[in-house]
């Protein structure tokens, strides 16, 4: 692909960044051994590079930090080793201390850092012809809008970091979340305009239109704003791009229909895939019994997109979305950060929420249909409509992105859930605590209550 050519040579000049220590999280320091912002954007090669970079740092620093771990937080997945950081989130008694807790949060605004200096050095680029810069800012803060998506929704009230002036960043506070959320909607609105239908270069691997209305439909969801969740879902839907599904076992390849964006690995097989994927013996994490019950009698989705490994006289049952444990240039698979069945499950809610149950239900149906099961055949009424989507969506995009703690947790459901399977648990676990790091480091942020 040719905006990757300078992959290589950017991300060996980052790495190191990316993987030592800050003396502040938040507020990153201009790095000594990165090439320095004025000379990256004085051509177009650079400029990529630089953006390429921050695309690659979600499958190598921040999925990796995240995905599992919130598995193992709500009641997804379990745990066989005796890493005690691993446990507290198996527990869902997760410590301001705990070092994976730290990884997300200070990758995630490693991110954020790189997404604003993309911002501003664009802004007051001469070199680049208008629509690079254009494209870049737009793609910045689609990416920016992710990252603050994850954010908000784990801890809380988080810092709303915009620029990079290191003064101001080191006494940034806690914003509430109608703040950041107002934030997240401009950036994804900036990005609908800034960016094009087509894709660069090869693949769905950097964002175009369609990936910002993605995002911003569920967005809207996740504020029941219903109306436009339902009206952002449709464009997606009615762009013909991603339609129609893939069977499920190819959902997951680089190339599949379904998919609006994802992130590029260099290797063809995601950075979780060895941890994901057992070579020999136990896996690392297996599903818990109770995830597993949830799947009907003839779930395609349960055939291919889990399998198992015995060892003595004990099963495990383990994520098999992704295939590749190894490099695979064949049959390559991408990090899936946004695709289309998700879109008809959101305009399936929305529209169910407005009175629409016919039409949730041939959204609804889609999904199912593509599983291998017949059309829902339950109760027509409102609760009951809503209830199928959200166990659709459990079944349906389990062990992505944290996506079941995350549906726990907007349909105020977490705490009941998880108090009955976990006695750790205390009704503050619904947001997780501010590293401890960064309280040590800023006087002005507030702990979240409980910790």
């Amino acid at each position: 692909m040719k905006h990757f050519k300078t992959y290589t040579l950017f991300m060996i000049l980052l790495c190191p960044v990316i993987f030592s220590g800050c003396r502040k999280l938040i507020s990153v320091d201009t790095p000594q051994n990165q090439l320095t912002t004025d000379k990256v954007f004085k051509d177009a090669t650079s400029a990529t590079a630089a953006m390429v970079s921050t695309y690659a740092l979600f499958d190598k620093t921040i999925d990796v930090n995240y995905n599992k771990f919130m598995g193992f937080y709500s009641d997804e997945l379990n745990y066989t080793g005796a890493t005690q950081e691993y446990i507290d989130y198996v527990q869902s008694a997760v410590f301001p201390a705990n070092a994976t807790n730290l990884n997300f949060w200070k990758n995630s605004y490693f991110a954020i850092y790189q997404c604003n200096d993309m911002i501003e050095q664009l802004n007051h680029s001469v070199a680049l012809p208008t629509t690079t810069v254009t494209q870049y800012t737009a793609e910045a803060k689609f990416l920016r809008a992710w990252s603050y998506f994850y954010l908000v929704n784990t801890y809380g009230k988080v810092p709303l970091i915009l620029h990079t002036d290191v003064n101001n960043n080191e006494n940034a506070v806690n914003a509430d979340s109608v703040t950041v959320y107002s934030q997240i909607i401009q950036d994804l609105k900036d990005a609908q305009v800034g960016l094009k239908i087509s894709y660069i270069g090869s693949g769905k691997v950097r964002a175009n239109k369609y990936a910002a209305t993605a995002l911003l439909s569920r967005i809207y969801l996740w504020q029941r704003n219903w109306p436009d969740a339902e009206s952002n879902a449709t464009m997606v839907i009615n762009s013909g791009l991603y339609t129609p599904l893939p069977s499920t076992a190819n959902t997951f390849l680089a190339t599949s229909q379904e998919t609006i964006l994802s992130f590029w690995t260099q290797n063809g097989f995601i950075n979780d895939a060895p941890g994901i994927i057992p070579s020999s013996g136990a896996p690392g994490y297996f599903y818990t019994s109770g995830q597993l019950n949830t799947f009907e009698t003839g779930d395609l989705r349960k055939t291919n997109w889990i399998k198992s490994t015995t060892v003595g006289t004990t099963t495990y049952y383990y994520p098999y979305k992704y295939h590749n444990r190894t490099a695979n240039t064949s049959a390559p698979e991408y990090l899936i950060a946004l695709r289309a069945t998700e879109q008809f499950l959101i305009r399936a809610e929305a529209r169910v929420q407005q009175g629409n149950i016919t039409g949730a239900i041939a959204d609804l149906n889609i999904v199912r249909t593509r599983a291998g099961l017949t059309a829902y055949s339950g109760t027509i009424d409102k609760l009951s409509v809503v209830a199928a989507i959200l166990h659709e969506r459990c079944v349906e995009f389990f062990t992505e992105w944290g996506n079941r703690f995350l549906d726990l947790k907007r349909t105020g459901t977490l705490s009941s859930v998880i108090s009955v399977l976990k006695p750790t648990w205390k009704p503050t676990a619904v947001v997780l605590p501010i590293p401890q790091n960064e309280i040590n480091t800023d006087p002005m942020l507030i702990q979240n209550q409980g910790y």
